[in-house]
């Protein structure tokens, strides 16, 4: 009966005596904390983009863009790396154009960091850059048909507005596409004519449905790309899975005037 007291008080001191010394830890502050990353809305994209077409109307390609205010483009915002969308950092418009002749590309860019890309267009992805993805198959396929392109257009100089290098299928082709580039602070502007016998091409004729993508190639502080935005694809697949672009159709000139 004593042990069992004696037990007992040993417990409730040691219990007692814990109370005393036992005190709740104190909150110390991470030594880091990751700041919130803010995210834009990029809006609904577009379900088709148009390429509007004349047998009489074309644009100068001389880097006024004056002829391209009325019509309609697409915006290119779909990030599929280098963070999530900013409209400060990369974004873009896109219009298209055609007569019986070329098919005529508008891009206006903007990037908090413009640079002059100095890679010549087979590889000039790694740098600022842009690209147009264009066919007139519609029906279902991957690899690329014989009327499936991509064209890419290289900016070379802040200076000098006509110079750049151009590429289609990844074939240097600077000579045969026409191009005028004008730098801002916080971006670019290019016209393109691109003519019909580099892109399979015969004839576009308004209500005909065609396939296409665009792209955003954006490398800042002299490094290699950073960011890879497209209009329509998530992946980095355009160049190689023609079922990746979206759809577009072609459009009379007159219903934009």
């Amino acid at each position: 009966m004593k042990k069992n007291k004696l037990v007992t008080l040993a417990i409730a001191f040691v219990a007692a005596a814990t109370s005393l010394y036992a005190k709740p830890k104190k909150t110390v502050a991470a030594p880091y904390v990751p700041p919130k990353e803010t995210t834009v809305d990029a809006g609904e994209q577009e379900k088709f983009f148009k390429v509007y077409y004349s047998s009489s109307k074309s644009p100068v390609i001389d880097g006024n863009f004056d002829e391209w205010k009325n019509l309609e483009g697409v915006q290119v915002r779909r990030m599929v790396y280098g963070g999530t969308f900013n409209p400060e950092d990369t974004d873009g418009t896109f219009k298209v154009w055609a007569d019986d002749s070329y098919i005529y590309l508008f891009a206006d860019i903007i990037d908090n960091e413009p640079q002059e890309n100095s890679f010549p267009a087979p590889q000039g992805w790694r740098d600022d850059s842009i690209e147009f993805f264009f066919g007139t198959d519609t029906a279902y396929h991957t690899f690329y048909k014989p009327t499936d392109h991509r064209v890419r257009i290289v900016p070379q100089s802040k200076t000098d507005k006509f110079a750049y290098d151009a590429s289609v299928n990844d074939v240097s082709i600077s000579g045969s596409v026409k191009s005028a580039i004008v730098y801002r602070e916080h971006g670019y502007t290019i016209e393109a004519a691109i003519p019909f016998s580099l892109m399979s091409i015969k004839k576009l004729k308004p209500k005909q449905k065609v396939r296409g993508d665009f792209q955003i190639n954006d490398g800042d502080e002299g490094k290699e790309r950073s960011r890879l935005v497209h209009w329509n694809s998530r992946k980095d697949n355009t160049y190689l899975d023609a079922s990746a672009w979206g759809d577009g159709i072609v459009v009379a000139l007159e219903e934009a005037e």
